[in-house]
């Protein structure tokens, strides 16, 4: 009976000793791999949390909202494939020393008809004037301004209208504004801006401020 139960406890610790084999080996595996590579094959998308540096061979998609984009940040060069059936969709910004805002003023004192202000785009830029705006005060009742501009663009010149439109009556005052016909105008680099503010007859002080904006494209 003695001797039973001493087999049926050797028995016991062989089975014992067998599970614990059976659970390290795998580990230790798994372990030894993880250390060299990793490959993941799985339709299902797999959550990962990534604390250091991964380095990733292959085709990479990475899918996000548009709320909320992923950071992700670069070192180096970066090489895009595409094909007319699929395109690389793009999305250009402006930076903020792109951003392009002038004013300019005019005042015709009395006796004068009319007066010119320039300005000069800068070298190697191409200016893409998108809209301007602005206000008039005319010396007398009796006079409306004639305001326009000239740029020169790829050469040519062009003559563009601004458009005026009464303010407050009997004040003498006028809105300027851009025609809504009209879209961008171009400015060379180099180039000058040329404003022009006319009226109809020379009596007391008139002033004009009209201010441009737009953008400068890099040559």
């Amino acid at each position: 009976m003695k001797r039973f139960r001493n087999l049926l406890l050797l028995s016991a610790g062989l089975v014992a000793f067998a599970l614990v084999v059976s659970q390290v080996g795998p580990g230790r595996a798994i372990a030894r791999q993880a250390q060299e590579c990793i490959k993941i094959c799985d339709e299902v998308p797999l959550s990962t949390i990534v604390k250091n540096l991964v380095t990733v061979v292959g085709n990479v998609k990475i899918s996000n909202d548009s709320d909320s984009p992923i950071p992700t940040r670069v070192n180096g060069s970066i090489d895009i494939a595409s094909s007319p059936r699929r395109a690389v969709s793009t999305k250009a910004t402006i930076l903020v020393t792109d951003v392009f805002q002038k004013e300019v003023k005019i005042t015709l004192p009395p006796n004068d008809l009319n007066g010119t202000a320039s300005f000069t785009v800068p070298q190697s830029r191409l200016l893409a004037i998108e809209g301007w705006a602005g206000s008039a005060q005319m010396g007398h009742l009796t006079q409306f301004p004639h305001v326009h501009f000239k740029t020169t663009a790829n050469g040519d010149p062009g003559v563009y209208p601004v458009f005026a439109q009464f303010g407050q009556p009997g004040s003498g005052a006028f809105f300027l504004s851009q025609p809504g016909w009209l879209g961008k105008v171009y400015a060379d680099p180099a180039s000058t801006v040329e404003v022009t503010f006319l009226r109809s007859n020379p009596i007391g002080t008139a002033t004009m401020s009209l201010t441009f904006t737009g953008h400068y494209i890099d040559q």
